[in-house]
């Protein structure tokens, strides 16, 4: 079986405007796995819990306030709407507890990941999920801005030089989802997108506050709310911002936030402890190096990351008081699968996308090596599947 071959089959017998695209040269030889991750189905049950609870803090006013003069500062502010297409990415524990490893706005894979059911004839996670509720999901985003979608909407997709982007042929799949639903979609550089007459933005680009000079144009439409823009700065800040696995650690905030003796033990045994690496931790965190993982607080795709118990001393130095965490190291789970190499020890992780606190769709990625990196043989996305009997 080719499942390269096979997916880029299935997407162009699918849709019509894909049939002309060069999909052989825009996904990779390793973008999908052939395995399926097998699962107890009550972490699907946790995951959803998980989800649902830290999205309920979120839409807390007390939460906010907590935050509204660093979001000030930042020249942030509230713009109804939330963020379609996020992802919350777990690791599984060797004893089969879910730990959050961190939150994405900007997550890659849902329309693929969906196809990729589809032509795997695996039965979806969530089984009520479908592409249509993406749909649903932006329409409700422009409702939650009081505009009234219509059968005619103006969609645009944008990233930095997004035909560059590694996933573009997501970018091109959604627009023919978008199409598909009757709408008007483009696909466009951040630089260039049509302000005026997109009424809602898909947004993969991570200039995440928008706070770059080239971003200017784009931040006033967002605070302005000329366009709906989604995912956008505000939700990044209250979800996405790596500095809220640290603020999300302490049970002291969690106090303030009155979030119940209940919930706030659940967000401690999901959330691994985070802290800032400044001058006055320094040598502490030096000494448990080897129990922790470093991060920058705003990247992604697993740029600058280190794992602790192999960071040199020089990598460290230049990386305190900068803008990282020192989160608890959660070892991934691993798991053999039969190669045509033989068999194989892949560690994997859980990509878990939600709109609001509802969780929409899960898959993994299994790889080799200190992160995920979707070249290892075998390796990707995969599809999962949570049964009883596991």
């Amino acid at each position: 079986m080719n499942l390269k071959n096979d997916f880029i089959r299935h997407l162009q017998n699918s849709f019509e405007g894909l049939k002309n695209q060069p999909l052989d040269s825009l996904i990779s030889e390793n973008l999908l796995s052939s395995f399926t991750v097998e699962l107890p189905r009550g972490l699907l049950a946790e995951i959803q819990k998980t989800v649902a609870m830290l999205f309920s803090l979120r839409e807390k006013k007390s939460y906010q306030d907590f935050y509204s003069e660093e979001l000030q500062k930042l020249g942030i502010k509230d713009p109804g709407n939330k963020s379609i297409c996020m992802s919350y990415d777990f690791h599984v524990t060797p004893e089969g507890h879910l730990r959050l490893i961190e939150i994405n706005t900007n997550a890659s894979f849902l329309a693929l990941g969906y196809e990729m059911y589809r032509m795997r004839n695996v039965d979806l996670p969530v089984s009520d999920f479908s592409s249509d509720e993406i749909r649903r999901d932006i329409e409700t985003e422009l409702e939650l801005q009081g505009k009234t979608p219509d059968s005619h909407l103006s969609v645009a997709i944008i990233d930095d030089h997004p035909d560059q982007q590694r996933l573009f042929c997501e970018f091109l799949l959604y627009d023919e989802y978008f199409k598909s639903w009757g709408w008007k979609s483009t696909i466009s550089d951040f630089r260039d997108v049509d302000l005026n007459n997109n009424q809602f933005i898909y947004n993969r680009y991570t200039d995440f506050f928008l706070s770059g000079p080239a971003s200017a144009n784009l931040k006033k439409a967002f605070l302005d709310r000329q366009v709906c823009l989604s995912p956008n700065p505000y939700e990044y800040f209250l979800l996405a911002d790596k500095q809220r696995l640290i603020d999300w650690s302490d049970a002291i905030n969690l106090t303030k936030w009155e979030v119940s003796n209940e919930d706030q033990k659940w967000i401690l045994s999901v959330v691994p402890v985070s802290r800032d690496i400044h001058s006055g931790t320094h040598d502490e965190i030096w000494g448990q190096r080897k129990t922790l993982f470093f991060k920058p607080k705003r990247a992604y795709g697993s740029k600058q990351s280190y794992k602790g118990a192999s960071i040199s001393r020089k990598a460290f130095e230049e990386i305190v008081g900068q803008e990282f965490i020192a989160q608890e190291y959660v070892q991934a789970s691993g798991k053999v699968f039969d190669t045509p190499n033989g068999p194989q020890s892949f560690k994997y992780d859980l990509r878990c996308y939600a709109y609001q606190g509802r969780l929409q769709m899960v898959v993994a990625r299994l790889y080799q090596g200190q992160v995920t990196n979707l070249r290892t043989p075998y390796g990707g996305f995969a599809c999962v599947e949570f049964s009883d009997s596991k």
